[in-house]
């Protein structure tokens, strides 16, 4: 039972790796292996030859020893080593590791005891020094993504080959000396140097694989870390990790060198070392990516130094052997799989090039660094006393901090995706900037142009900036008669009236649509019944429609006035009924009503467009039903929005009922979400919400969507249903595992009948594909409205980015703020369009049980999605299933 159920972790785990990953993965995964088991080979002798010759009280001078080493060599390669391709460094140090580790052998035989503190710390040097090298060249070959999925199955190498190492360890030790065992560990090395080959070509440059670019000094990388919260953070994690592994394998040291005899030390070793590295392969196979998937990478890592604190402190209270191979169990466990794991994921977000600059140094100075401190506090404490227990007590201390720093790093650790994501992320909407005083000069200046359209364009501009008061009145006197109009017309809105003198002037004009401007001004800033009556005798309709409107709005009995005003209002050219519908919106009045119905059937749009802005003036509640109609109407909408937002209450109940009116025709009805969201009231909210639950046209609902989250940016103080919001979510997601559930079974079933995989089964592919992914769309705009948080809009735009840096980014951010229930089958989603591999769910999950090819097709049929139900009838009758319908 236990084989069956390992094997298939095994293939599920491989499984996991896709096709353009495997020849990377495997590549990775036999180079750490190879060297994981050499190293086994070369940890059990060195720990039999050195606690077998000298005290175990002389091991805080060899980690001291180690930790100044690695700390030297971390910037340097033996000229053996760079005559290597960048592909095949790895393949250097795996070479030069052997031939060192063989020069060792040949000396143990003659050599006096200095060879064995040599040899304990050129192990702990070689280890540091590939382990870095490695993880440095992986992280620049796997997005955060692919690290999650692929570095617990390579991480599955390194514990694989310690179980090897060991396993030859215990061989070796029934029938040769120790001292042979290096001489094993040199031959390993030696073979495994042929893994890295495989490994992709020009993925890393080769100044990354040292760990520091020789243009950065140390200390200049420090300081680069330093000013960095995030990686300030990961090497104080790194280092207190280091200092408590280096007290807790002291501690279980000096408990063995009381507890076992020298001659005994090579079988012990061996066995324990065995045992742990067996544990640990189980652990990184059956634990470290459920742990890295359910609950993060920081909660992750915080489980190691929890369980080291929980260990060290039973063995601080009872002490013996056993106890302290359960504390070295806890440490041989987790340090090799799901501490080095999880800290490997801590680096994979960073950029390539600083990654490359700050990993080896925080690498080396984290860990031997650590090992230097830990070091120099076990020395302080022997000054004074060898008493296990005090040891014991120093790991749950350090421990303790080790779990605070996992712990406050994880805001950190999501800001990094933040980062990355923000630098994807361009802002598509640019607000006009304030006129400093040189655009200011700029804008007069243009007031002088030849173009008519650039003196309008100037005029427009600082209209929209209220700086109409720094335009000269003697701006009348232009030319152009456009020019004169259009500023006519701005003088009138502002409110000025230092323009009358000039205005009067220009009754005089000889165009005929200034004179009209002209009058129209004066009409409403300085009304003379006796000059309008003249101006009824104009040649110009435009200045007689004007005069007319005037006139009639101060309460005239004029019938022959108002019979011209309707002949113009049907008949008259298109300049003559703008002028009328400017006219009535100067002097709006209930009298007008029919002339502006007239107005608004007219076929120009300029037209239409001033008597809408006329019935703004006039407030008459009777055009609400004609201005919800004309919503349909791409020139006149935004205008048409205004003036019903204007109208207040009485508008927003119209459109109220206006969406419950599915007759409506649907150009109108999907420009409905928006004009409501444009009131900005808590009233026009639940109208909106109302509908999201509601409405059947899945178009409309998306409309409500986007306008409650307009609307929500701009009301962000104003509360929403919680509740209608959280059913929508569920509704929406259960819509998306439908169409996921659907395309999945259509997949199998083309993969069991491959006939079936016609061009319509293809687009019934891409369609419920692309439904699902509108789906998504429709999730993460709700979760910007249930949570406030404008951060999953960015996110959704990341997950659709071409940079696989941004899209790792983005799901990774997704996973820290999405919340339950809501996580999992979000991330199913996520993942099922982003890694396919990924998906948590199988098909028989998603539908209850696995539906079949043909009963899919039927569903779809009658889905009541016109698009997918058409599709199903083309592939039904070419596949002759009779059956499912005609």
């Amino acid at each position: 039972m236990f084989l069956n159920r390992l094997s298939g972790r095994l293939l599920s785990t491989v499984a996991r790796v896709r096709p353009d990953e495997r020849k990377d993965a495997g590549g990775a995964f036999l180079t750490l292996f190879g060297f994981m088991a050499g190293h086994a080979l070369l940890e059990t002798a060195r720990d039999a030859l050195f606690l077998g010759s000298l005290s175990a009280r002389r091991l805080p001078w060899v980690y001291l020893t180690i930790a100044l080493t690695a700390l030297f060599l971390g910037q340097r390669e033996p000229p053996f080593v760079r005559r290597f391709s960048t592909r095949n460094e790895l393949s250097g140090w795996l070479v030069f590791s052997a031939a060192v580790t063989l020069i060792f052998w040949a000396l143990i035989g003659w050599s006096g005891p200095w060879i064995y503190f040599a040899l304990y710390t050129w192990s702990g040097v070689l280890a540091t020094l590939v382990v870095v090298r490695f993880w440095i060249l992986l992280a620049g070959l796997f997005t955060v993504i692919q690290a999650k999925r692929l570095f617990a199955l390579i991480g599955v190498g390194s514990v694989a080959g310690a179980i090897l190492g060991s396993a030859l360890a215990r061989i070796l030790a029934e029938w040769l000396p120790a001292r042979h065992m290096v001489l094993a560990g040199a031959l390993v090395f030696l073979i495994s140097a042929a893994a890295p080959t495989l490994l992709s070509r020009g993925q890393v440059a080769r100044s990354n694989l040292t760990g520091i670019d020789r243009v950065w000094d140390m200390g200049r990388v420090g300081r680069t870390i330093w000013a960095g919260p995030y990686l300030r953070r990961v090497a104080a994690l790194i280092l207190a990790a280091t200092v408590t592994f280096t007290v807790v394998d002291f501690v279980f040291k000096l408990t063995v060198d009381r507890n076992v005899g020298p001659e005994e030390m090579g079988a012990f070793f061996s066995s324990v070392y065995l045992t742990l590295n067996l544990l640990s392969f189980l652990f990184q196979l059956f634990v470290v990516s459920f742990l890295l998937r359910k609950i993060g990478v920081n909660a992750a890592l915080a489980v190691v130094p929890g369980l080291i604190l929980v260990t060290a402190g039973g063995f601080a209270l009872a002490g013996g052997l056993a106890l302290a191979l359960v504390l070295k169990g806890a440490d041989g466990t987790l340090r090799y799989s799901l501490y080095r794991t999880g800290t490997e994921l801590l680096f994979v977000p960073i950029s390539g090039e600083l990654r490359s600059r700050v990993k080896g140094f925080i690498d080396v100075l984290g860990q031997r660094g650590g090992q230097a401190l830990g070091s120099v506090l076990i020395l302080m404490i022997l000054s004074a006393t060898s008493r296990e227990v005090v040891f014991a007590l120093l790991a749950c201390g350090t421990g303790a901090l080790w779990l605070y720093l996992t712990v406050d790093l994880k805001r950190h650790y999501v800001d990094l995706f933040r980062e990355t994501l923000s630098q994807e992320l361009v802002a598509t909407r640019r607000e006009f900037p304030a006129l400093d005083m040189a655009s200011l000069e700029t804008l007069l200046a243009t007031l002088n142009a030849s173009d008519d359209r650039q003196v309008v364009a100037a005029l427009e501009i600082l209209a929209l900036e209220g700086k109409l008061a720094v335009v000269p009145a003697f701006l009348l006197y232009h030319p152009s008669p456009t020019v004169v109009i259009r500023a006519l017309d701005l003088f009138l809105d502002a409110g000025r009236s230092d323009f009358l003198p000039l205005a009067e002037r220009i009754l005089s004009h000889g165009d005929a649509g200034a004179r009209g401007a002209a009058l129209r001004a004066l009409s409403v800033l300085k009304p003379d019944k006796d000059a309008l009556s003249r101006a009824l005798e104009d040649p110009a309709p435009e200045v007689k429609v004007t005069a007319g409107v005037a006139l009639l709005a101060g309460e005239e009995e004029r019938p022959e006035v108002m019979r011209l005003l309707e002949e113009m209002a049907s008949d008259g050219a298109k300049e003559v009924r703008i002028a009328l519908a400017k006219a009535i919106r100067a002097h709006p009045a209930p009298t007008f009503e029919a002339i502006l119905r007239t107005l608004l059937e007219g076929g120009e749009a300029e037209v239409r467009l001033e008597a809408i802005r006329a019935i703004r003036e006039s407030r008459n509640p009777v055009f609400l039903g004609v201005l919800v109609s004309l919503l349909a109407e791409r020139s006149l909408r935004e205008e048409v929005r205004g003036v019903l937002v204007s109208f207040g209450p009485s508008a927003l109940a119209r459109l109220g009922e206006a969406m419950k009116d599915s007759s409506l025709p649907h150009g109108v009805r999907r420009q409905l979400p928006q004009t409501i969201g444009g009131f900005g009231s808590v009233q026009a909210s639940g109208i909106l919400l109302e509908h999201l639950l509601t409405e059947r046209d899945g178009m409309i609902r998306f409309k409500v969507l986007r306008a409650l989250g307009r609307w929500r940016n701009a009301q962000p103080q104003l509360p929403l249903d919680a509740a209608v919001l959280d059913r929508s979510l569920h509704q929406t997601l259960s819509a998306g595992f439908r169409f996921m559930r659907w395309r999945r079974a259509l997949e199998a079933g083309v993969r069991e009948t491959p006939g079936r995989g016609s061009e319509t089964h293809q687009l019934l592919i891409l369609l419920l594909r692309d439904k699902q992914d509108h789906t998504l769309e429709r999730l993460f705009r709700l979760l910007n409205l249930y949570t406030g948080n404008d951060e999953f809009r960015g996110i959704f735009r990341g997950l659709h980015s071409p940079r696989k840096e941004s899209r790792a980014s983005s799901r990774e951010l997704l996973e820290h703020l999405l919340f339950s229930p809501l996580k999992r089958p979000l991330l199913t989603l996520v993942d099922d369009l982003l890694e396919p591999s990924e998906s948590f769910l199988s098909l028989s999950e998603l539908s209850g049980d696995s539906s079949s090819y043909d009963a899919v097709l039927g569903e779809l049929l009658e889905s009541g999605v016109e698009s997918l139900s058409s599709l199903a009838a083309v592939q039904i009758g070419s596949l002759g299933l009779e059956k499912l319908g005609p």
